[in-house]
């Protein structure tokens, strides 16, 4: 993939447009930047960082970025490839002999970029990301061998955060790590063989940003009148290479240009060489694809760290967004157009970032014409159902609820808060608000979850129990 150099692109009618969608889908802050390989050719600032009290987002505020994360944890494993250390195809049982898969096939074929690529045949369900902050990398590492297994390996994709955690680990534990001193290592590892020789003077591997820097985003979500409501910050340690990046804007951008110098970073260092960046780069399984976000899409495959697309007048497009509890973000690049975006919010609404943003960008290339007015459509329809829901419900039935509460399986907790009542796991609060028809939904929470249902039932020992419809039920411990 040759480079040209970046389009002539009106920025004032694209400023005009993200402001229309910032606005439109309620956000509370933003930050967005265009790049090439020399230079950053464009930023915009949008909104506010915290909104009690306001103080608005600037070119230095600190976002958690979620999945992007992956992208940069596969540039740590370029370089150990460079080093010798492991190889890309080489099994990861060889490279370190405690790690074991669910079958014992598994175990012995899968390899680096296997786990890397989402391309294992390992599942998993919905829930799981909801407990990784409850566990070590060690633990999350001896997990794996209870995963379920649905596909022969390279046949499908299936997005896997502990996965994709357990391939980037692997140089450090073949470098002789001890499982117990993962995540310090690879806290180690990232800032002085990605972060610092990349120009990424800003980034860390931290769960909570007001740990770093006064100038730090607070996250939000949509409650039930479509109002963004401060979430709390999520933890993901034991997934670390797969979540756990807080950065600035210039931190991204700086990464982003990494890969379109072909790992030459901005300060002139070669931080990974050119040929095991493009390995990052090159497509793997299938994944799925919307045609009405999508539609100049010929194939969207998942390489490593990176999602990889071709349109139909030959452009191709590295991409990967992250959203967590609060934060959307998206890295994307062209390598034949020799630009880059990256995009950043502190509401977890990912249409912002990926379709809206990066379509208008795409939009300056005559790829997807259209889809931003389809993506702001979608957007209000979501927001639309989301206050119906709210519109319908009511104060919870303190009175029914209480022999409810109490502790439950995997962390949960169903406890009384003020005049209300709320889930919690962890770090994470969910409030309930009552249906008409006896059950409860989560009231203000990360967007996945939002307008979940949730009901409360006994058990055919009479043990009470809590469901989120869709994702997991829960039995109150006996314990005392």
């Amino acid at each position: 993939m040759t480079g040209t150099a970046a389009p002539a692109i009106d920025w004032s009618t694209f400023d005009h447009h993200v402001q229309a969608g910032f606005d439109r889908m309620r956000l509370v802050g933003a930050a967005v930047a265009v790049v090439s390989s020399t230079q950053i050719l464009h930023t915009l600032t949008l909104g506010s960082r915290t909104r009690a009290p306001r103080r608005p987002v600037t070119a230095t505020t600190r976002f958690v970025v979620a999945s992007t994360t992956k992208a940069m944890s596969s540039a740590l494993v370029a370089g150990y490839v460079d080093d010798g250390v492991v190889g890309w195809d080489q099994k990861a049982v060889d490279a370190w002999p405690g790690f074991r898969a669910p079958t014992d096939e598994l175990t012995r074929s899968l390899t680096i970029r296997d786990l890397l690529g989402m391309a294992t045949g390992i599942t998993a369900p919905d829930s799981t990301d909801l407990h990784l902050g409850a566990y070590t990398p060690a633990e999350m590492l001896q997990s794996l061998v209870n995963l379920p297994v649905t596909s022969p390996p390279r046949t499908s994709f299936f997005y896997l955060n502990g996965v994709y955690a357990a391939g980037a680990f692997l140089p450090l534990l073949a470098s002789g790590v001890a499982p117990a001193d993962l995540y310090q290592a690879y806290v180690e590892a990232m800032r002085t063989r990605i972060f610092e020789p990349a120009g990424m003077s800003g980034a860390r591997i931290a769960a909570d940003p007001r740990d770093v820097s006064a100038d730090y985003a607070a996250g939000y979500g949509y409650d039930l009148t479509g109002t963004p409501t401060e979430l709390p910050y999520a933890a993901f340690g034991s997934t670390a290479p797969a979540s756990s990046a807080q950065a600035r804007l210039a931190d991204l951008a700086a990464f982003v240009r990494l890969q379109l110098r072909r790992g030459l970073s901005v300060t002139g260092r070669r931080v990974v060489s050119e040929a095991n960046l493009a390995e990052c780069w090159k497509p793997g399984v299938d994944t799925p694809f919307s045609r009405d976000f999508d539609p100049e899409a010929v194939s969207k495959r998942y390489a490593l760290g990176w999602f990889r697309e071709e349109f139909t007048d030959g452009t191709t497009l590295l991409q990967h967004g992250g959203n967590v509890d609060g934060f959307s973000s998206l890295m994307a690049f062209l390598p034949e157009h020799d630009l880059g975006l990256v995009a950043l919010t502190n509401l977890d609404n990912s249409l912002f970032t990926d379709p809206y943003v990066l379509n208008l960008l795409l939009n300056q290339l005559g790829i997807n014409r259209g889809v931003p007015d389809k993506v702001l459509a979608f957007n209000d329809g979501l927001l639309s159902g989301i206050v119906e829901v709210g519109r319908q419900s009511a104060k919870v039935d303190l009175k029914a609820i209480t022999p409810y509460l109490g502790f439950y399986e995997r962390g949960y907790t169903l406890e009384r808060e003020g005049g209300g009542v709320q889930i919690r796991l962890g770090p994470r609060v969910w409030p309930l608000r009552q249906t008409g028809d006896g059950g409860y939904v989560i009231a203000h929470s990360p967007y996945v979850l939002l307008r979940n249902r949730v009901k409360l039932s006994r058990g055919v020992d009479g043990t009470p129990q809590v469901e989120i419809v869709g994702w997991e039920t829960l039995r109150r411990n006996t314990a005392r």
